[in-house]
């Protein structure tokens, strides 16, 4: 029997092939969207899983009231990690404490600059790393790191390296212990290539283990009862503020299964984050794929009136009608395996493009027996969901209306398919109006006053030290050359604020604990590098030698401060008054999507090894670029000459928003394809029940163009009801969603409007054909069998 209904199934689906390959390419299309996107969604839920003490591995995150707005980040001092250690361990059972490290290693003739830490603790032990030679314990005794295997493979050439040493940044000598195996690229630790031991890092950075200000760490622990969170959380709260008062810290213990998808705060508590996307794409693959099914509904029924003698002659001969709906089942869920063969296809060859989008490495799991359970579970499921309706409304025909070609598919089907147009068009003209103000955020964000030249900006980590004490002669030499047009020695990057203090006052803000600000070291060399934009005042100058207790600020620290002129006032801090020079156009050294922080730029306050490259703009970036790497390097023949391009560097900051801009409008312009077949689908059907209607209108002396809007009409009318049902639910849900950035698009009613407007031409569209070509058509041969 089962081969009887495949047999007549493909006769079927051969005898109408257009109608056929819409009904399939329609599911394909659904499926595509559904696939990739289930792809993605399970790779952000596997993030940090490889871990076996994921369940229990908890971050330290303190928040701070920094301006009378709470922050939360994942920077805690060595202190707090110590008490944990030592105060805490029932309720703490594994402790470490790592830094933010990038190093230049050398072996022989080779060198390269690659990422790692410090680590004080149980690192190794927390994170479960597995050992390819030696012991990769977190290493204690001073001068001794463990590697990874890529980093053995691309220095040593060799995994097989206990006991060789490695010189780090030109002078220091390391033994090394164990190879550890690379860390999956869905952890927080990927890309992690060495491990060094803390002592290492107290030698050089002595009483900053004493110090709670200081808050430069990451700090995770292991805690294998969650119950025990709440009342840690406060008892470390308490012993924080006894020993940094001034902003009002709070600590929050935060769990590894939420680092990658809650990894957003807001006033101190857990706001979501990636998730929202997670589940924005989720919903998106379901109605897209609710779309494909109803576009294969319509279309099945829409076939219906052509079969309606077949079933009549089935019913006739002895067929019942459970053996009916078996066959129209079977050929229902044929189509679903074609559309979902082709959409296999389809993800395969398009997964390299979405892996450039996403920034991920999704594959197809072949290999893997669950996807080919879950693949024939979803394929059944959606063969019979999809495919019940029609064989319930095809079987229930009366044998004899249905050889007479008399079929009442009654108003109720009728209105049935109205709905389901009108659910897909909404759908659609809400994924319209999103992806239009996705789109406008993200060029409007985009396009926000930097206060500063990006382009031929370069910046330069230097952690030599001949290069920064040298930094002077080197800038004229390349000037000189004409490589540069200027250069800069500074404690950070100009699109990078990375220290923010507190213990900051003023007139008029003279509390004990100060205010918190931004803070830059810079060098004269430093406004005509970026080419800021000063408002008031003037630059840094070696003229004037009271300019070491000079400090330039930003617009937002002048409006913080209540600065009206440059006589005003002074900030101090540490005791010493700073006299205000200058007040420079807002400069974004932080994300685009939040507010600037008051920042102050003082000539000596931090350590500098940040340099900053304005090239000459006139000459070949490459030959340039070479050409500086040579003068580097003469200075510093150890130097490993990294760099990047300031303007790029900031475009990253997007890289989130870009897909989703990308994706939102790859699913948006699927569902209005998927929409337009469901249409081409209902317009097929109504125009083919009532093609005799139109002879007899044409007859009596109807025109063309009379049939053609009464055709149109009604489907216009769908479609606006369906922009009436998304166009409020877009606009609350995409309110709520911009909340979330500080520098934001208003939501105008021309969105609206053009989205409208857009959805009512493909309609036409649509419509026209089937419309037109039901006009044209010969009354005498639609009305020959009356």
């Amino acid at each position: 029997m089962i081969k009887l209904f495949l047999k007549t199934a493909l006769r079927n689906l051969k005898r109408n092939p257009l109608n056929t390959a819409i009904n399939i390419l329609g599911l394909s299309l659904g499926f595509t969207v559904a696939l990739v996107s289930t792809l993605w969604i399970l790779k952000q839920f596997s993030f940090n899983r490889n871990h076996e003490n994921y369940d229990s591995i908890y971050q330290v995150m303190l928040t701070g009231t920094f301006n009378n707005e709470k922050s939360t980040g994942p920077s805690t001092p060595v202190p707090l990690a110590k008490v944990i250690a030592s105060d805490f361990t029932n309720e703490v059972q594994d402790i470490t404490l790592v830094t933010n490290e990038s190093n230049n290693l050398k072996v022989g003739d080779k060198k390269l600059n690659v990422d790692g830490f410090y680590a004080m603790g149980k690192f190794s032990e927390l994170f479960s790393l597995k050992s390819v030679h030696g012991d990769i314990s977190t290493p204690t005794a001073a001068s001794t790191m463990i590697i990874s295997e890529s980093l053995a493979n691309r220095l040593l050439g060799s995994t097989d390296v206990i006991g060789k040493t490695i010189q780090l940044n030109g002078k220091e000598q390391y033994n090394i212990l164990g190879v550890f195996e690379d860390i999956p690229e869905n952890s927080t630790f990927q890309g992690l290539a060495y491990i060094l031991p803390f002592v290492d890092y107290l030698r050089k950075n002595e009483g900053i283990d004493e110090s709670w200000s200081n808050c430069f760490f990451r700090t995770y622990g292991k805690i294998e009862n969650p119950q025990n969170i709440p009342g840690l959380e406060q008892k470390l709260t308490n012993i924080f503020r006894t020993n940094l008062t001034d902003i009002n810290p709070e600590i929050l213990l935060h769990p590894m299964s939420k680092w990658n998808l809650y990894d957003s705060f807001k006033n101190g508590k857990n706001a979501g984050g990636q998730i929202q996307y997670v589940w924005m794409f989720a919903w998106i693959s379901i109605f897209i794929l609710l779309l494909a099914s109803i576009n294969f509904i319509n279309l099945s029924t829409a076939r219906s009136l052509k079969r309606g003698k077949e079933i009549g002659i089935l019913k006739s001969v002895g067929v019942n009608r459970r053996q009916l709906i078996a066959g129209f089942l079977v050929e229902s869920i044929l189509s679903v395996s074609c559309a979902f063969l082709i959409a296999l296809i389809v993800s395969t060859l398009l997964l390299p493009w979405i892996n450039t989008i996403t920034n991920t490495a999704l594959h197809v799991p072949f290999t893997r027996l669950q996807f080919y359970l879950y693949s024939f579970l979803g394929i059944l499921s959606i063969g019979v969901l999809a495919g019940l309706y029609p064989a319930l409304f095809l079987s229930s025909f009366n044998p004899i209306l249905a050889l007479k070609g008399k079929m009442n598919i009654g108003k109720r089907g009728f209105n049935a398919r109205k709905g389901m147009v009108i659910i897909q068009f909404a759908i659609s003209i809400f994924l319209m109006i999103a992806t239009y103000l996705v789109i406008k955020q993200l060029h409007y964000t985009k396009d926000r006053p930097i206060g500063y030249k990006s382009s031929n900006l370069v910046n330069i980590t230097s952690t030599s030290q001949l290069i920064s004490k040298n930094f002077e002669i080197l800038r004229k030499e390349l000037i000189g050359q004409r490589l540069i047009q200027e250069a800069s020695l500074t404690s950070n990057f100009v699109n990078k604020l990375t220290l923010t203090g507190g213990g900051f006052n003023w007139q008029g803000n003279e509390t004990k604990e100060g205010s918190i600000m931004g803070i830059f070291t810079i060098d004269e060399n430093f406004a005509k590098t970026v080419q800021w934009n000063f408002l008031k005042g003037r630059n840094f100058s070696k003229d004037f030698k009271t300019d070491s207790t000079g400090v330039i600020i930003n617009e937002a620290a002048a409006k913080f401060m209540g600065v009206t002129d440059l006589t005003s006032k002074q900030l101090s801090k540490r005791g010493i008054n700073y006299t205000i020079i200058g007040i420079i156009q807002n400069t974004l050294s932080e994300s685009p999507f939040k507010s600037i922080t008051p920042t102050a730029y003082f000539l000596d306050f931090l350590p500098k090894n940040k340099i900053t490259l304005r090239l000459n703009e006139q000459q070949d970036i490459s030959q340039t670029m070479k050409a500086i790497a040579q003068q580097f390097n003469r200075f510093d023949p150890d130097l490993i000459f990294d760099y990047a391009f300031t303007d790029k560097e900031y475009a990253k900051q997007f890289e989130q928003m870009e897909m989703i801009k990308s994706l939102t409008s790859i699913f948006t312009g699927l569902a209005i394809l998927i929409s337009c077949l469901g249409l081409y689908a209902l317009v097929a059907f109504l125009t083919e029940q009532r093609e005799k209607e139109i002879g007899i209108r044409k007859v009596l002396g109807a025109s063309e163009v009379g049939l053609w809007k009464l055709l149109c009409t009604e489907y216009l009318w769908l479609t606006l009801i369906g922009f009436l049902v998304a166009a409020p639910l877009a606009y609350l849900l995409m309110e709520t969603w911009l909340d979330d950035y500080v520098y934001r698009i208003s939501i105008s009613w021309t969105v609206f409007a053009l989205t409208g407007l857009t959805a009512l031409g493909i309609t036409l569209i649509t419509v026209s054909y089937q419309a037109i070509k039901a006009a044209l058509a010969n009354p005498v041969i639609t009305l020959r069998n009356e």
